[in-house]
C-alpha cells in the first residue's frame, strides 16, 4: 500500500493455537523475530498439561513483539481457537501458524508480497519442510487446490466474509480445505508460494508419536467434505475412501475400530451438512476436487 511516497506495509495479525506445544514454543519465538512485517502475534493456549502456558510466558517476559497471550480451560479445537483469536485483531491479514513450526528467512514478507499483487487472493501457503504434503499447483500461476492452516496468509475480509472456520462440525483437520473451497467459490483465490518456506514438524516425524486423535477426526471430517462439495459423479471417491479403510486397506483391527466409532459419529451431523450443502454444491470449481483431499489417501 502505497500514502504519497511512503510505502506503507499493512499490518498482520499472527494467529498460533498451542496445545502440548512447550518443546516448540522458544524456536517458533525465534523465527518470529526475524520477521520484518510489522506484525501483532495473538497466542491461545488450548488447555495444555505439558507447561506449554508456562514456557510461554516465561519466554514472553523477553519477546518483543507485540503479543497477546490468552490461556483457556477447555479444548478449543483448531479451528475454534483460530475463530476466536482472529476477532481479537483488525490487522488486514491473518497469517495462520502452527506452534511446532519456525519460519525461514523472508517467508512472511514473500506470503505478504504474493497477496499484495493480487486484491483477489483469499488465501497464501507457504512451503513445508523436511515434508511437504501432496499438493497440485499450476506452476504459473500459484492457483491450488486448498491452503493448509499450518502456515498461511489469509486476507481477513475474505476471512470474515466466511465467518471463518466452521467450528460448528471442525475441532481438527479438513477445516482448511473447506475454507479454501468456500473461498474459490465466492471468487477468491488460494495460492502456493513455494519460495516462502516454513519448517514444520509435524506429527508424522516425530518418532513415538501415536495418532490416534489426529486420524480419528481426518477420517471423519474427510466425510464432511464429500457431503458439503460433492456430487453423484464423486461418489467413486468415496466409495475407494471406505473399501481401503473397511475391506482391503492394511489397517490393523484397531484402526478399523476407530474408523467406525468415526462413521459412527458423522452421522449425528448429517442434517447439518444436508441443510447447508445447497450453499456450496450447487456451484462447481475446478479447483474444488475432491480426488486432491484424504479421501483420495
Amino acid at each position: 500500500m502505497r500514502i504519497g511516497k511512503e510505502v506503507v506495509t499493512p499490518e498482520v495479525d499472527v494467529l498460533i493455537v498451542l496445545y502440548q506445544s512447550a518443546k516448540f514454543v522458544q524456536p517458533l519465538l525465534d523465527s518470529l523475530q526475524r520477521t520484518t512485517v510489522r506484525v501483532t502475534i495473538y497466542l491461545l493456549d488450548n488447555a495444555s498439561t505439558d507447561n506449554t502456558a508456562e514456557t510461554l510466558a516465561a519466554a514472553l517476559t523477553t519477546f518483543p513483539l507485540r503479543t497477546h497471550f490468552f490461556r483457556s480451560r477447555i479444548n478449543n479445537g483448531f479451528a475454534r481457537g483460530v475463530n476466536l483469536l482472529a476477532r481479537q485483531g483488525r490487522g488486514e491479514f491473518l497469517f495462520l501458524l502452527n506452534p511446532d513450526t519456525e519460519l525461514e528467512q523472508g517467508c512472511l514478507e514473500k506470503l505478504l508480497d504474493h497477496a499484495l499483487g493480487d486484491p483477489a487472493v483469499g488465501m497464501c501457503e507457504a512451503r513445508q519442510q523436511p515434508r511437504e504434503h501432496w499438493k497440485i499447483y499450476d506452476p504459473k500461476t500459484g492457483e491450488t487446490t486448498w491452503c493448509t492452516g499450518a502456515a498461511v496468509l489469509v486476507r481477513r475480509k475474505a476471512f470474515e466474509e466466511l465467518s471463518g472456520f466452521d467450528e460448528r462440525i471442525f475441532f481438527m483437520y479438513c477445516e482448511d480445505v473447506d475454507l479454501s473451497w468456500k473461498l474459490w467459490l465466492r471468487g477468491w483465490k488460494c495460492m502456493y508460494v513455494p519460495g516462502a518456506v516454513v519448517r514444520h514438524y509435524n506429527q508424522d516425524i516425530i518418532p513415538g508419536k501415536t495418532r490416534t486423535i489426529e486420524n480419528y477426526f481426518s477420517f471423519r471430517n474427510s466425510l464432511f467434505l464429500f457431503y458439503r462439495f460433492g456430487c453423484w459423479k464423486d461418489r467413486r471417491v468415496l466409495y475407494g475412501f471406505l473399501l481401503k479403510r473397511f475391506v482391503y486397506g492394511r489397517y490393523s483391527l484397531g484402526s478399523k475400530l476407530l474408523y467406525t466409532f468415526a462413521f459412527v459419529d458423522h452421522i449425528r451431523y448429517i442434517p447439518y451438512l444436508l441443510r447447508t450443502r445447497n450453499l456450496w454444491c450447487d456451484r462447481r470449481h475446478p479447483w474444488v476436487r475432491l480426488e486432491e483431499t484424504s479421501l483420495a489417501d
